[in-house]
């Protein structure tokens, strides 16, 4: 269910640095889907996955950008491993997924509750932090909410990839493998989703984030977001898990499930029963 909320991820480009280097490589532009599918598969394996494979699939996300490095359209000097700029990734990925649990959840957090979970978080994100101990992320969670509220303030700003992952959002185009037949029904039904999905985004971002979206956002939009989140909680503690996890989340459920099956069956000693 997360997915409705991805957009609050825009925030990453209103870094001038991490701009420079998306608007580089060219592919939340020119594969906006195929981009997609790949973080969403890359998230899968760093939140729910086996130690191991998290580890692996970090280790392979550091090497993957170690190549992402330049001069942007912008003029600034880029490196994906900067610490700021990785840092920021990740930074931006908590807060959203902070600021989604409760919209999605209906379950309100206290500020203990919210350091436990960011907590979980630092320990998922753990072997995609940069070595050097000023390049760690924070270990209270008010600290990194301080530290993100001063950088989006100082260089946070609205560019040229800012406005194509929101175009993009709100007039997707045409999924590759559909025909061009399917435009005629793909055009208003991604409208659609794309207004439904920048109200939920956007309605978590930080004031300052959503306007350097340039998104108009009205009183009509603050009861649209309070209208959808109201009725997501419904669906997600009453729909199939099926629906409102993603695959292997669920299918860990699943297997967690299994286990919990198997050793209910399971005697505490092979002693003969009292008689």
């Amino acid at each position: 269910m997360f997915a409705l909320f991805a957009g609050a991820f825009f925030d990453q480009v209103m870094l001038p640095e991490v701009a420079a280097g998306v608007e580089w490589t060219g592919r939340i532009r020119n594969t906006p889907f195929e981009r997609a599918i790949r973080t969403a598969a890359a998230d899968q394996l760093v939140l729910v996955a086996d130690d191991a494979t998290r580890k692996a699939e970090s280790e392979r996300l550091l090497a993957a950008h170690r190549d992402v490095k330049g001069v942007g359209f912008n003029g600034v000097r880029f490196s994906a491993l900067n610490p700021e700029s990785w840092n920021w990734i990740l930074i931006s990925g908590i807060v959203a997924f902070q600021n989604a649990y409760t919209p999605i959840t209906g379950e309100k957090l206290s500020g203990t509750e919210q350091q436990v979970f960011y907590e979980f978080l630092l320990e998922k994100f753990a072997h995609m932090q940069l070595p050097g101990k000023n390049s760690r992320l924070p270990a209270q969670y008010s600290e990194l909410l301080r530290y993100y509220d001063e950088l989006i303030k100082r260089k946070g700003e609205t560019n040229i990839a800012v406005q194509s992952a929101v175009d993009t959002l709100l007039n997707a185009p045409l999924p590759p493998g559909l025909p061009a037949a399917a435009k005629p029904v793909w055009t208003p039904l991604a409208r659609i989703v794309g207004q439904v999905g920048a109200v939920c985004s956007f309605g978590i971002m930080h004031p300052h984030a959503r306007e350097l979206t340039r998104f108009r956002w009205t009183r009509r939009h603050d009861i649209a977001f309070r209208v959808i989140t109201g009725g997501l909680p419904i669906a997600y503690n009453r729909f199939p898990k099926r629906l409102t996890m993603s695959p292997l989340a669920y299918h860990r459920w699943h297997y967690e499930k299994h286990i919990e099956r198997c050793a209910g069956v399971a005697l505490t000693s092979f002693a003969p029963d009292p008689a």
